[in-house]
């Protein structure tokens, strides 16, 4: 009986404490986890201060996600130092872990890519809900961002469901700023100087006029004919905006330069051909000209 109080009294003076010891620092480090978040949210700001709440959800997203990986591996590293104190042989027990996570890796080798590719999408900010992307081949507004997935609906309705793995380039249309940019074909026998001055004009209006005042961030510029086309000269122009407004201001544009170009006599181009034809003639040298 002395010998047995003796081994147990041994046992709780040697690896007994070790083990209260260890539970012990599980608990403080994962009580320390906990500022991994307000830590996170010193790297992850946003510049308007209307998405700062958008900005400390991210972060906070981030600083859960790295809070439990960091407990899974202190609780997996604590229970094997526990286990080892408990005189449990721990080399076949790794041996059949090791094994056992080989299977898994291979299984789940996808998933884990898209989270992986998640996370960096939500830490670098690549895109937020209410952005328009065009990625995978499909384009759409984000209406959910997660770890393993991206979530768009199209203009038709469609949803997309993207796992994040795919995802190889985004583009992003809404990304702080929009650019509206036309191009308006007019026929080579108006005056390039008058239709600029006119362009000009509409641009002017428009900048002054609500709602597009406040969607407008830049006067419109008219770079200039862009090139020859078969049956006109192509006259490129442009229009900076708020996100998701560059739709909104473009077919306001294009409606206002209809309706003054009609004003002024000014007609669009359309697709046409000249066709000759008769008896050819008798001189040899006479040649109907190849006309399209």
């Amino acid at each position: 009986m002395d010998e047995t109080f003796k081994t147990i009294t041994s046992w709780l003076t040697t690896s007994g404490i070790k083990i209260i010891g260890i539970l012990l620092a599980l608990l403080i480090l994962s009580q320390m986890s906990r500022w991994i978040a307000k830590w996170m949210e010193k790297f992850v700001y946003e510049k308007d201060p209307l998405l700062a709440s958008e900005a400390k959800k991210r972060a906070q997203t981030l600083g859960n996600i790295l809070r439990h990986a960091l407990l899974i591996i202190l609780t997996f590293v604590a229970a094997l130092m526990v286990l080892g104190e408990l005189g449990i042989q721990l080399g076949p027990l790794l041996a059949t872990a090791g094994i056992g996570a080989l299977a898994i890796g291979f299984g789940a080798q996808s998933l884990v890519k898209d989270m992986i590719s998640g996370f960096f999408i939500i830490l670098e900010n690549q895109y937020r809900i209410g952005d328009v992307i065009e990625v995978a081949g499909v384009s759409g507004l984000v209406e959910s961002v997660s770890l393993r997935k991206t979530v768009l609906r199209d203009l038709q309705g469609k949803v997309h469901i993207i796992p994040n793995g795919e995802i190889k380039v985004v583009s992003n249309l809404s990304k702080e700023w929009s650019r509206s940019v036309l191009d308006l074909g007019v026929n080579y026998g108006e005056d390039f100087d008058q239709i600029h001055d006119l362009l000009t004009q509409i641009g002017k209006e428009l900048e002054s006029e609500e709602p597009f005042k406040s969607a407008i961030l830049e006067p419109l510029q008219i770079l200039g004919i862009e090139r020859f086309d078969e049956s006109q000269m192509v006259i490129r122009m442009m229009v900076k905006t708020a996100p998701l407004k560059q739709w909104d201001v473009g077919r306001e544009l294009r409606r206002r330069i209809k309706i003054r170009f009609d004003e002024k006599g000014i007609r669009l181009p359309y697709p046409h051909r000249i066709l000759l034809w008769g008896e050819k003639e008798e001189n040899p040298n006479h040649q109907i000209p190849n006309t399209k």
